[in-house]
């Protein structure tokens, strides 16, 4: 088992210089999003608040925020952390942590916020390390007739945009991130079949990451 694990591990490295391969290393995305997409609403200057994230501990939730911060920015936005302007929002009513309604909605636009963004984490799973299937189990699979382990890693991150002025949410965009496992041929053959084995080094955390900014950049993309 150690010296498969090596050999795969030398495969990755191997294929992910060269330009075919490159697929086996990259993660895929995709988007589901409100009907009728963003409104278009973003203009130069204009502020936004960011909830804490759900589902990752505080410090990751900051980690998130800067990355979001430098990406906003760089757009034209004037981006604040909900938990950085916690004793101010809490002063006027607000408390950060719950559910946004109309009456916060109204305070936020008082306070000068523009839009108030929340982010959290969706489904996610793990895709397992090592698996291989046998000659015999591929031939079943190709007949139709039993079912191939997923060994995929993924990770669903879901933005919530609600404006200020309008007193609602006005877009509703979730990134997921899918990293597959690099799958090649075994040395078993049977009847013609051949077996394969794979291997999957990615992680939640990894995918969660790649979900989030990736949905930072679309949701970008979508409202400005």
């Amino acid at each position: 088992m150690k010296t498969n694990i090596q050999f795969f591990l030398q495969l990755i490295k191997m294929s992910c210089g060269l330009i075919f391969l490159l697929n086996s290393c990259i993660p895929s995305t995709n988007y589901t999003s409100s009907v009728g997409g963003c409104p278009k609403v973003f203009r130069s200057g204009e502020k936004i608040l960011m909830g804490e994230m759900t589902g990752v501990s505080p410090n990751q939730s900051y980690e998130f925020y800067e990355q979001f911060a430098e990406r906003v920015s760089k757009s034209g936005l004037r981006p604040y952390y909900a938990v950085e302007q916690e004793m101010d929002l809490r002063v006027h009513g607000i408390k950060p942590n719950e559910a946004i309604d109309l009456s916060s909605l109204v305070i936020l636009q008082r306070l000068g916020y523009d839009y108030y963004i929340k982010v959290n984490i969706g489904s996610t799973s793990s895709g397992t390390g090592y698996s291989s299937v046998s000659a015999a189990e591929q031939r079943e699979l190709q007949s139709g007739y039993g079912t191939k382990e997923e060994n995929n890693t993924k990770a669903s991150v879901v933005f919530e945009l609600y404006s200020t002025s309008k007193k609602q949410l006005i877009y509703t965009l979730a990134a997921t991130t899918a990293m597959e496992a690099v799958t090649i041929p075994s040395k078993e053959t049977e009847n013609g079949y051949r077996g394969s084995k794979s291997i999957n080094l990615s992680t939640t955390p990894i995918a969660v990451k790649k979900a989030f900014n990736k949905g930072v950049e679309r949701l970008l993309q979508a409202c400005q």
